[in-house]
């Protein structure tokens, strides 16, 4: 337990290491994430190797990359002034409901927490597109929080922009700037206006541009000498550098750069020596750069079908010591991980500029709310008429990506994968890992190929919903041990988490202690409970762990209503009436049709209800619980765990109904779905139970 805490903090400070903002830009120079090397690597590969490998952090080569990384960040922003220019965006009217003229972008390099800053952002890099701008806050409502009128956000908005800065170089040249047809505006060097391009002397010089940005045909690239600025000999900064300052960056400037690349390269290999099997890495090596090119050059709509392919690693060759979660993750997760990150790469660096009055658009309102403007109780409104803690996931995630929305995809890419590990689990203690390793892709397919793929970094909150529920059943599996107990504690900080992100999963929440139980106990167990004794083999540690964190959420969840409403209720001010399936004045008839529509479009992945061949394994799955809990032949054996969290997952379309975005109801029930149907065809195939406990290896 002591090497758990310890190991914890270590990804905590390495985090910290990793993400702080560094004074010196380069390839790895911490938050935001808005080149494409470090949204990759630092905002994808290393929270997939932090889930695979954790027990790298407690050596001594992890511990010795992070102090020293830790150091360099605290080091440079001592001793060294901020590299880039002071972007400053001056619209004629504030954004935003309690702020300032300046609106803020996603960049903590900047004043983010005044009111009114002098800094949006940070310019490190050349503009080339109107997406590649800080001015996510186009997205931001009006302060009177009603729609943005058509003289608020592009191409009907007209924004003044202030570049200040510094420009430090050891010999004469020239400096250029390069705009766009929306772009107009006056260069001064040394405070007098002058035509660029335009010569400068060596030395420091005071650099200001004003802009005027029209339309949506947006760039500023500046060069110097005819290349890239910020890829140059010339230091760009926000305060004129001392002499030592520009003395020494031309030879420490790799710092950083090397102990980052150290840290995530020892991981990588550490992690691949414990996984151990030539084959297993072949795979996951072959497979995850296969998926990546194919994402890279074909179409989408061929993308997609990459997915189902991964299950061929069911029939590698694997060691009996790697047949467990481990062997998923190489087998598995990486490829899925690869269809993930490189479909989102494009998108590091790029805002988005979303269509106000969506669900999704009222998130990012939130969260921008929450992180830069400080509510971080409120959440963004009195009451959560919309969804709750996803406004807070959406905005930590800017924070960290900028004002990109490629994090949403990266996170939404894990949750899935946690669903995956849950399918995986439930199979293999059944049937044996090949089946497992199937069942562990099923779900993933079902998503690729189906309705709802296109909710992957959308911006809604369903998947991370999913994600927590499946993160907890995963953590009350492991907790079945007397030394497991602290991931029972785990399980039921993450199901309140799931309940906050869509309190329609609440029932499904409280479903999570179905894991208490071992999956070795079949269904057909329950019809005699004494005899069987099923109560030996639950551990209600993990009951009382996983309903009391739903407990300690709720009552805080109705504590924090009281104290913006004066009412103590947790669906105060929610959806709940209005999706209610049963409602008390309307006729039975009325509320028996609301209640056949919303079972169709949850199990046909599909709204209105439709049959969708792709939506099989969840119409399949269903009938295979039904049947389990009425004592079908061949189903009685199937884990009692997995249908009773079936049973829980369901539960919830008998109570509230869904609408608009299509498939969005359905992202919970994949996982448990596609493994009671993996458990039932490998039932119908005549594989034994017995085979697949002497297979099944460790956690």
């Amino acid at each position: 337990m002591r090497l758990a805490r310890a190991t914890w903090l270590w990804a905590l400070a390495g985090a910290a290491a990793l993400l702080y903002p560094d004074h010196l830009a380069g390839a790895f120079d911490g938050v935001p994430l808005d080149r494409a090397a470090e949204a990759l690597v630092i905002g994808g590969v290393v929270p997939a190797l932090w889930w695979f490998y954790p027990r790298f952090l407690a050596t001594r080569r992890a511990r010795a990359c992070i102090v020293a990384l830790a150091a360099w960040r605290i080091a440079s922003s001592l001793l060294f002034v901020q590299d880039g220019w002071c972007v400053q965006f001056v619209p004629a009217a504030p954004f935003a409901k309690d702020a300032g003229r300046v609106p803020h972008a996603w960049d903590l390099r900047a004043d983010w927490r005044s009111p009114d800053p002098t800094c949006s952002a940070i310019m490190t890099r050349s503009y080339r597109a109107f997406e590649e701008f800080p001015a996510w806050f186009f997205n931001l409502p009006p302060p009177n929080e009603s729609w943005p009128q058509p003289s608020d956000i592009p191409p009907g908005a007209t924004t003044p922009m202030h570049v200040r800065g510094y420009l430090t170089t050891t010999r004469p040249g020239t400096l250029d700037f390069e705009g766009a047809s929306g772009v107009t505006g006056t260069v001064s060097l040394d405070g007098q206006v002058k035509p660029w391009p335009m010569q400068v002397d060596a030395g420091t010089h005071a650099i200001a541009a004003d802009a005027v940005l029209k339309y949506n045909k947006w760039a500023l690239i500046t060069r110097w000498n005819g290349r890239d600025l910020w890829s140059s000999d010339a230091i760009a900064t926000l305060q004129r550098p001392s002499r030592t300052d520009v003395l020494v960056r031309p030879w420490i400037g790799w710092i950083p750069t090397l102990l980052a690349v150290a840290f995530v390269g020892l991981w990588a290999a550490a992690a691949a020596s414990a996984v151990g099997s030539p084959a297993a890495i072949a795979w996951a090596a072959a497979a995850a750069a296969a998926i990546a090119i194919v994402v890279s050059i074909a179409p989408p709509e061929t993308v997609r079908w990459a997915i189902p392919a991964i299950a061929l690693a069911a029939l590698l060759p694997v060691p009996p010591r790697l047949r467990n979660l481990a062997g998923a993750y190489a087998l598995v997760g990486v490829p899925w991980l690869a269809f993930v990150l490189a479909g989102g790469i494009p998108l590091a660096g790029r805002f988005i500029l979303y269509d106000f009055g969506n669900d999704f658009w009222m998130y990012q309102r939130y969260g921008y709310r929450i992180v830069m403007q400080g509510y971080w109780l409120e959440g963004g409104s009195h009451v959560f008429y919309f969804q709750p803690l996803y406004r807070w996931i959406t905005g930590l995630l800017h924070v960290v990506f900028g004002d990109s929305s490629v994090g949403e995809r990266f996170w939404d890419g894990m949750c899935l994968l946690a669903g995956a590990f849950v399918s995986f689990r439930i199979v293999r203690a059944f049937a044996g890992f090949r089946w497992a390793i199937v069942a562990a892709v099923l779900p993933l397919a079902v998503f690729a190929l189906g309705t709802a793929r296109y909710l992957m970094g959308f911006g809604l909150s369903e998947i991370s919903s999913a994600g927590f529920l499946y993160m907890a059943a995963l953590g009350a599996m492991r907790s079945r041990t007397p030394q497991g107990r602290g991931f029972a504690i785990a399980a039921g900080v993450l199901a309140a988490l799931a309940f906050y992100t869509r309190l329609n999963n609440g029932i499904m929440s409280f479903g999570v202690a179905c894991f208490a139980m071992s999956l070795t106990v079949p269904v057909r167990a329950l019809a005699s409970p004494w005899r069987s004794q099923v109560w030996r083999r639950i551990a209600w540690w993990t009951v009382a762990a996983v309903w009391g964190g739903m407990a300690c959420g709720l009552l805080f969840f109705a504590w924090r209503t009281w104290h913006y409403t004066g009412v103590f209720s947790v669906f105060y001010g929610t959806q709940r009436y209005i999706v209610a399936i049963w409602q008390p004045d309307s006729p039975l008839r009325a509320n028996l049709d609301r209640l056949v529509t919303n079972l169709g479009r949850v199990l046909t992945v599909n709204d209105p209800p439709r049959f969708d061949v792709y939506a099989l394994p969840v119409m399949a799955g269903a009938c295979v619980g039904v049947a389990s809990l009425l004592g079908f032949p061949r189903f009685r054996d199937i884990p009692a765990a997995a249908v009773l969290f079936f049973a829980a997952s369901i539960a919830g379309t008998f109570v509230a109904f869904g609408f608009a975005y299509p498939g969005r109801f359905s992202i919970h029930l994949l996982p448990i779905t596609s493994a009671l149907t993996m458990c039932a065809v490998a039932s119908l195939s005549g594989r034994r139970r017995g085979e697949g406990r002497r297979t099944s290896g460790s956690t």
